[in-house]
């Protein structure tokens, strides 16, 4: 499994699939024979100001001094949504409204000139994370979707989540579990004391 990047990371698939989600762009100066860029348009140039979506990745290798696409923020992201996550956030089904919610709306951070994004994303978790917390000591929840429910980094905090909460259940009720020792104790375990007081390794 790879390890969640949270930042760009050339070689991390999850990293890839991230950029791959297409984002609403509009045009910032004519563009000849790009029109293929837009399915729906049937001209063979995109002009100015004209709207369509492209993956996260065409618009991050842009050159910044003369870019030909800015970035819009999705809708998931607007004032509207913050709304309904405020009001009950575990309920929302936020993997079937973005599979990588949290990761791809710090991308768009940097496209973000009123800093709303970077403060729903925070609220957002804050809330969910509650939630995720009871859910998981329910491991045994069969009509729970948790594809649909959470997204990328939920999904992953939430199967981790259940194999603490059973290891913990198994601890409680004397099964086998494997507690290993602590670095700090193995050390002291491998120093002895001798009658002359000096201090030795154990061989």
């Amino acid at each position: 499994m790879n390890i969640p990047s949270y930042k760009p990371n050339y070689y991390n698939l999850d990293d890839i699939t991230v950029t791959q989600e297409r984002i609403p762009c509009r045009t910032t100066q004519d563009l000849y024979m790009m029109g293929f860029l837009d399915a729906s348009e049937k001209s063979p140039n995109l002009s100015n100001n004209h709207t369509l979506e492209l993956p996260l990745w065409a618009v991050l290798q842009q050159d910044e001094r003369n870019p030909h696409f800015e970035a819009q923020i999705p809708d998931i992201y607007s004032a509207a949504y913050k709304e309904i996550y405020k009001a009950d956030a575990i309920y929302v089904e936020l993997g079937a409204l973005c599979k990588f919610y949290y990761e791809l709306g710090m991308y768009l951070t940097r496209y973000d000139g009123s800093n709303s994004v970077a403060e729903m994303l925070h609220v957002t978790a804050q809330e969910r994370m509650k939630g995720l917390k009871d859910l998981c000591q329910n491991v045994g929840n069969e009509s729970l979707n948790v594809s649909s429910k959470f997204e990328f980094i939920e999904r992953l905090l939430y199967n981790e989540g259940c194999k603490t909460n059973k290891l913990f259940d198994d601890w409680l009720q004397e099964r086998q579990v494997h507690i290993k020792s602590t670095e700090i104790s193995v050390n002291l375990r491998k120093r002895r004391r001798s009658p002359d007081g000096e201090t030795q390794e154990e061989q």
